[in-house]
């Protein structure tokens, strides 16, 4: 059978069962196997190659960095991190309009540095900011859309799961892509900040009441300022390790999980309990991403064996757009697969398809790791699937609050990280510059 045939056949089938409800890692499995059986006319070799990338997909040692990563933020989360961060950024921002929104931002900013996954950072703030900002008259729509859209950080800002999955992916070094996504997370993070300001001062029904500014600190806002100093500390050892060539990933993600756990001893916050309770979740969270990848794998091997992306490979250089227009139409698609997929799922799908125009096109594989990670999380918010929007309503028991309220007050959020995204689309140095300076 040819490759146009066999791409029509497995990619109807690959839709069909993720819309149906089969695991995206079973679907891609069983899609793989059906094209490298098309292809090869034998069903023993499609079997073989399963059980041979069930084995090498995840056997390298560098794989040990996303338990870790995981266990690290679990055990912060468990110690009060999020509540502390944004106390402190309360009393830094409490004199601005809209200061409480930045300081959700912020403390996201931060907490993104400890944990890599949006949806956690979504469910924790929503119990943290939610009430704080309801007191000081913001409006619901606009409070909701701020910790929705600022939650993004988390799978931009190193340790990032959508980081490491594409780094596995592209056979990137995990390393430079952590390092590649400070800055364009702090450029999100301030482009968000701005637009939060404008806000206030263009809408201030929306932006809460009157803002003090006379009010002088007192010595319970130093205490509070000065509260999360150990998590910023792990964090400058963690990446700051990777920065300077003292720690390999997995090795900072080990230091990260001593320091978290050692944290959390000391905020007497640990109990067998609690600790079992983390340590199965992250044994759920890990085995979910590992075997996600095997999927990934063996659906990059199918792809290969039957010719599908020497196809596609023609018929993108066929077309006769330029080659960053083409960036422009994968992030397109990206985002529309964002509406209906997780963000994971959508990395294992389109990075083998793109990887192989992106190279030919002469493109930066780090840069454009994160543009791919910003797209898929500009996908998490718009309707009908937004991922994180669920999330927010699931956290909170609030019958009053809508879930078109929660997209809409999302909206300007997604424009801000587009508007990001066009910027670090014709800066690439804000990506390359600090992996580029890393110590060898």
């Amino acid at each position: 059978m040819d490759a146009v045939s066999i791409a029509l056949i497995t990619i109807s089938l690959l839709v069909g069962l993720i819309l149906l409800g089969v695991h995206i890692a079973v679907s891609m499995c069983v899609v793989s196997v059906l094209a490298i059986w098309l292809a090869t006319g034998k069903f023993e070799i499609s079997i073989s190659i399963l059980s041979t990338t069930a084995y090498n997909a995840i056997k390298d040692y560098t794989f040990g960095v996303i338990p870790l990563f995981v266990l690290m933020g679990y055990l912060t989360n468990l110690s009060g991190a999020s509540s502390e961060i944004f106390n402190a950024f309360n009393v830094l921002l409490r004199k601005i309009r809209g200061g409480l929104g930045m300081a959700v931002v912020g403390s996201n900013a931060v907490f993104a540095c400890i944990t890599g996954v949006s949806v956690a950072s979504a469910a924790v703030f929503s119990k943290v900011a939610l009430e704080p900002m309801t007191q000081l008259k913001y409006k619901k729509k606009f409070t909701l859309g701020t910790i929705a859209g600022s939650s993004v950080l988390g799978m931009l800002i190193p340790p990032s799961v959508l980081l490491i999955v594409y780094g596995m992916l592209a056979s990137q070094s995990i390393g430079r892509l952590f390092m590649a996504g400070v800055i364009p997370g702090l450029v999100l993070s301030a482009v968000y900040c701005i637009g939060i300001y404008l806000m206030g001062r263009l809408m201030p029904s929306q932006v809460g009441g009157e803002v003090v500014k006379d009010a002088r600190w007192t010595m319970d806002d130093l205490k509070t300022l000065v509260r999360p100093w150990s998590y910023i500390v792990l964090i400058a050892v963690s990446l700051g390790g990777i920065y300077l060539g003292w720690f390999t990933p997995v090795e900072a993600g080990a230091v990260g999980v001593l320091g978290a756990f050692l944290i959390a001893l000391a905020k007497r916050q640990v109990t067998w309990a609690k600790l079992k309770d983390v340590l199965f979740e992250t044994g759920y969270t890990s085995a979910s991403i590992l075997l996600l990848l095997i999927a990934a794998q063996m659906y990059s091997r199918a792809m290969s064996v039957s010719g599908i992306l020497g196809v596609i490979n023609n018929f993108i250089n066929s077309l006769e757009i330029p080659p960053l227009g083409m960036i422009f139409v994968f992030i397109f698609v990206i985002i529309l697969l964002g509406m209906i997929l997780d963000s994971t799922s959508i990395l294992l799908i389109t990075v083998p398809l793109m990887l192989p125009y992106v190279t030919a096109g002469g493109f930066d594989l780090i840069w454009f790791g994160i543009i791919i990670v910003i797209a898929v999380e500009m996908g998490l918010l718009p309707p009908p699937f937004g991922l994180v929007i669920f999330a927010i309503k699931s956290s909170i028991n609030d019958d009053t609050v809508r879930i078109e309220d929660l997209f809409s007050g999302a909206i300007p959020f997604v424009i801000m990280m587009f508007i990001t995204l066009v910027i670090l689309v014709f800066v690439p140095q804000l990506s390359t510059w600090l992996p580029s300076m890393m110590l060898k």
